[in-house]
């Protein structure tokens, strides 16, 4: 079992409850989860980009737009396949309801989810002020 199963099923769980049954539950579950891997896909793009002084997102604007977007497409695309296809969502279902702890599955998903969004803002930030609160006052 890993993190992003967990927060899979739990996500599954909290949109039925708050939304009802509907055909698309498992495809908006796994949305979720693909989103906050494009969140460190594109945190990972805005570190790069600035460490190579920002010449991606200048110079050829195109091509870090189409690393942006083909990425995102892979990250769904993959997550869509691992996650939704086939007998894919009862697996992990009922691997997730075995699980005894529960707890610390809890805590590791919302450390994650955490983790994800203070990385995100860490990258906005780093690209655009730089390093800036490195540097001696």
């Amino acid at each position: 079992m890993n993190v992003w199963k967990y927060i899979y099923i739990k996500f599954f769980k909290i949109r039925r409850r708050v939304i009802g049954k509907d055909g698309a539950d498992d495809f908006a579950a796994m949305l979720f989860v693909a989103f906050l891997d494009m969140f460190l896909y594109f945190g990972i793009l805005i570190l790069i980009d600035r460490l190579v002084d920002n010449v991606l997102s200048t110079k050829y604007e195109p091509f870090f737009f189409a690393l942006y977007i083909l990425g995102m497409l892979t990250i769904g695309w993959l997550r869509n396949r691992s996650m939704c296809k086939g007998d894919a969502f009862e697996r992990i279902r009922k691997e997730v309801e075995a699980e005894p702890r529960k707890m610390l599955w809890g805590i590791l998903s919302i450390l994650y989810i955490i983790f994800v969004v203070l990385f995100f803002l860490f990258c906005c930030y780093v690209g655009k002020n730089g390093l800036r609160f490195l540097e001696p006052l």
